[in-house]
């Protein structure tokens, strides 16, 4: 870790019921959410989404009452995955920053998709599963989810469920409040 500001985030992608594309079309990322925490004053200071335009699905009906995107709305608002990594890369410092996320599931979702487009991954190699700590701080093994363990610290979820930058911001507010409770920087003295 080179910094005292964190990324944290939280991508969402196209889908469909049950996980069932239909023919020639793969999941795609259509939206990051970011969240940048200062490590020190263990505070947000940034969120923010980054709408990313599908290149290889469509956004079904399903996909659209869970994230409320829609292809129109994306079309509208977004920008291509190539310059949503760019902005991650080259604005957020993500090559240099920690980054946290509650699974594993989102970097190896950013890292697939940059593999299959032939990008490079915006990503850095530091990368630290909040979900983790907090069943090691808790002791609470199971995998109980982001509502669930915000209520066991006392938190409730701020904003819409599955928009990624709602979620980005819950996950930091986790990660803080652990922090608290566990820092992670040495003590000065």
């Amino acid at each position: 870790m080179r910094s005292h500001i964190v990324n944290v985030i939280d991508v969402e992608a196209t889908c469909y019921e049950r996980d069932e594309f239909p023919a020639g079309e793969v999941k795609d990322i259509i939206e990051v959410g970011l969240c940048t925490v200062d490590l020190n004053s263990r505070s947000i200071i940034k969120t923010l989404s980054i709408p990313v335009i599908p290149e290889r699905s469509q956004v079904s009906p399903f996909c659209t009452a869970l994230t409320g995107w829609t292809m129109t709305k994306l079309k509208r608002q977004g920008v291509s995955f190539a310059e949503a990594c760019a902005r991650l890369r080259n604005k957020y410092g993500a090559q240099n920053r920690l980054l946290v996320t509650d699974s594993s599931g989102d970097v190896e979702l950013i890292r697939l998709q940059c593999e299959q487009m032939g990008l490079p991954n915006p990503l850095g190699p530091d990368h630290f599963n909040v979900t983790t700590w907090f069943q090691l701080v808790t002791g609470d093994l199971k995998n109980i989810g982001l509502d669930a363990m915000l209520a066991r610290l006392g938190l409730q979820f701020e904003g819409v469920r599955h928009r990624g930058w709602c979620d980005a911001a819950n996950i930091a507010r986790l990660f803080i409040e652990l922090h608290k409770r566990t820092p992670l920087t040495p003590k000065e003295g």
